[in-house]
């Protein structure tokens, strides 16, 4: 009796001890429930220089409460800690729901992002379409995993007061340019000068916008064959060796990305491609005041082989780690909106939005109708081949770029830089 008793009891004392687990667990799972319903979206971004298109950054998650319901917060962090960001996120499994990714850094984490052409494949076909180079950088693997965001234009930034002082009008090939660094150089004006330091934007992009318009192309279109040693790729370095003998200031050898902007400021240099910052930066204080009003823009030259050349396209991706994806697709959504695009153009100065159909919503400008065209011609590193690891790596790489700074500053002949770059390629590419 007295052992039935008890058995009783332990087993009433099991009952509520199970009771108790399964309450607690239960509360556990709604609390965890109701925290992520609770969080907002959270959304990392570069910080914008421009002061007018911050401050409209900043009054979106507002704007995007009232359209949806939804919370978002906003994180703002250097460009140069973006690619840093994407791979930590990608790695750890946690961080954003959304972050900004340039070029072709999507194609890096892929089996970390989540698809979103259900929005973004809708979107490819309004307002006469995306620019061309946001398929190449965000279209993977048959599939949108980077959701258009902004572009930054590169064009030619000159000076329009000393082109008229040696009678001449903006380069519209590359031959013309070259004919006006070697005036400019003579006339002991400003000089044409491109920067063939280290660095991911300016030297490397301005490279491949010269070698391009050559004929280069560093692997087939459908990037099983390095089609690198060509007669593109050679004509695209000759010309370049001589535009750095003939015209270009010495120095640019280590020029990296400020120092095109700083010394078209500082009024010693007086042609260069660069995105449209050095127009914004010399609006910025009366010192430039008479600088400001002489900036001109045209589109990058072109070459035998065409009018080609990068632009920076940026995207945000969602990770599949997200418990956001819904709010995530809406925000998407919500960003590709018309007045959403135009309405952050018009205050940043150097972007321009990501569908062709839109330029004509921007102000009517020079500035703003140069840039909307050279997004026409751009295309992402690794170009013309499909978006690979492969791609993005030669571009992390400097693999093209080290093969002209040999080249050009004597330390290989034309045919043992290309050689080597071929090698390398083979390797990254895992094809002939």
């Amino acid at each position: 009796m007295k052992s039935a008793l008890c058995k009783g009891r332990g087993e009433l004392m099991s009952w509520k001890r199970f009771f108790t687990a399964t309450f607690i667990a239960f509360f556990m799972l709604a609390f965890a429930v109701v925290a992520v319903q609770a969080a907002p979206l959270r959304l990392t971004v570069r910080t914008v220089p421009v002061v007018a298109a911050q401050k409209f950054l900043k009054t979106i998650p507002k704007k995007f409460k009232k359209a949806t319901g939804i919370d978002l917060k906003i994180e703002f962090i250097a460009s140069r800690e973006l690619r840093r960001r994407l791979i930590t996120a990608a790695e750890t499994k946690s961080g954003p729901d959304l972050l900004m990714v340039v070029y072709n850094g999507a194609i890096t984490v892929k089996e970390s992002l989540a698809d979103v052409s259900e929005v973004v494949g809708p979107l490819s076909k309004e307002n006469g379409g995306f620019y061309n180079m946001y398929k190449d950088g965000g279209f993977i693997d048959g599939k949108w995993l980077a959701a258009p965001f902004m572009t930054t234009s590169q064009v030619m930034n000159y000076r329009k007061d000393h082109l008229k002082q040696i009678g001449e009008n903006p380069p519209d090939t590359w031959e013309d340019a070259l004919r006006i660094g070697k005036k400019l150089k003579k006339a002991k004006l400003a000089p044409w000068a491109e920067s063939l330091g280290t660095h991911v934007i300016d030297p490397s992009t301005t490279i491949l916008c010269i070698l391009w318009g050559y004929g280069m192309r560093q692997v087939s279109n459908d990037g099983k064959k390095i089609t690198l040693d060509s007669a593109g790729t050679r004509a695209g370095l000759r010309f370049i060796k001589k535009a750095y003998k003939e015209a270009w200031p010495k120095g640019v050898i280590q020029w990296k990305t400020l120092e095109n902007n700083q010394t078209f400021l500082a009024g010693k240099t007086g042609m260069t491609i660069n995105s449209p910052s050095i127009w914004w930066k010399s609006s910025t204080k009366k010192k430039w005041a008479n600088l400001y009003k002489n900036v001109g823009f045209s589109l990058v030259p072109k070459g035998p082989a065409g009018r080609h050349c990068t632009a920076i396209p940026q995207y945000l991706v969602l990770f599949k780690y997200s418990k956001k994806k819904k709010e995530a697709k809406e925000f998407i959504k919500f960003m590709a909106q018309a007045d959403m695009q135009v309405g952050f153009s018009k205050r940043a100065w150097m972007w321009t939005p990501t569908q062709k159909g839109l330029a004509s919503r921007l102000p009517q400008n020079e500035y703003y109708d140069i840039m909307a065209k050279q997004a026409l011609y751009a295309h992402v590193p690794g170009w013309p081949g499909p978006a690979s690891k492969a791609g993005s790596e030669v571009h992390q790489r400097f693999n093209l770029l080290a093969m002209v700074q040999r080249y050009v500053q004597g330390t290989q002949s034309i045919d043992e830089t290309i050689k080597q770059t071929v090698k390398e390629l083979r390797k990254i590419y895992g094809v002939n």
